[in-house]
């Protein structure tokens, strides 16, 4: 599915504060990605050290990772959550293999913050720091990956103390292989640990109102040519301001 959230999407959305797009991705461009990843030569990452997992930099080196900069199955919704002088704010990958523990729970609106909220008035939907999590590889009710307290965005009260990855509120949100989830930061999540059979190898984008930032390096990724890019995509990576700040659409 490509273009604006649907009634139905963005009733979703509000609610739980994630929605999910099967199949964003055709299988050329997930085959694409996958050995875009692959041509990255990333190690074998640590059963217990998070950072192991993840990698960046990888814009730069190879255009697979530039077209999901704004893809058509997402960028209206980042468009009409983030407004339209949104920017990229950063982006990194996660690879797991069997046994990787996950990260805990994090994030969440109970505490404002202004890099990372969730509002809604008359104008409609408005969201500070707005993930796009790309599923480059399946996963199956089990797996683990990406899971999250549901409606937790609009939480008034921070989690009960230890609450964690067991808790019966948390739900495991599976994803196939060019499925696309998209979540406020406001929400509380986390990844479970990985039980799949394959490596779990995922994408994320996360994007901010113009005048917002929650990451504090503004330059493009080192290596990235903004002149190889659209118009468009070169003003995604415009440093957060208000004064004489280019519309995306």
């Amino acid at each position: 599915m490509t273009g604006a959230m649907t009634d139905d999407e963005r009733y979703r959305f509000d609610v739980q504060g994630f929605l999910v797009r099967r199949g964003a991705l055709t299988l050329g461009e997930v085959t694409e990605l996958t050995e875009a990843v692959h041509s990255l030569g990333i190690g074998s990452p640590s059963s217990h050290d998070i950072m192991s997992q993840r990698f960046s930099g990888h814009l730069a080196r190879h255009p697979a990772f530039v077209t999901l900069l704004d893809h058509p199955a997402v960028i209206d919704i980042v468009v009409e959550l983030c407004g339209a002088t949104a920017r990229l704010d950063h982006a990194y990958g996660i690879v797991m293999d069997p046994g990787n523990v996950g990260l805990d729970l994090h994030g969440g609106g109970h505490v404002w913050d202004p890099a990372q909220y969730y509002a809604v008035d008359r104008s409609g939907i408005h969201t500070g720091l707005l993930a796009v999590q790309w599923a480059i590889s399946g996963s199956r009710p089990g797996d683990g990956g990406f899971a999250c307290v549901p409606g937790s965005h609009k939480a008034a009260f921070r989690p009960p103390r230890g609450m964690g990855l067991a808790d019966p509120m948390v739900a495991e949100v599976p994803l196939g292989a060019g499925d696309v989830v998209v979540f406020t930061e406001a929400l509380t999540h986390g990844t479970l640990p990985w039980r799949g059979a394959n490596q779990r190898r995922t994408l994320l984008y996360k994007y901010s109102p113009g005048p917002s930032a929650w990451s504090d390096d503004h330059d493009p990724p080192l290596g990235l040519q903004l002149g190889s890019l659209t118009v468009r995509q070169q003003r995604l990576f415009q440093r957060p301001s208000v004064a004489n700040h280019h519309p995306i659409a």
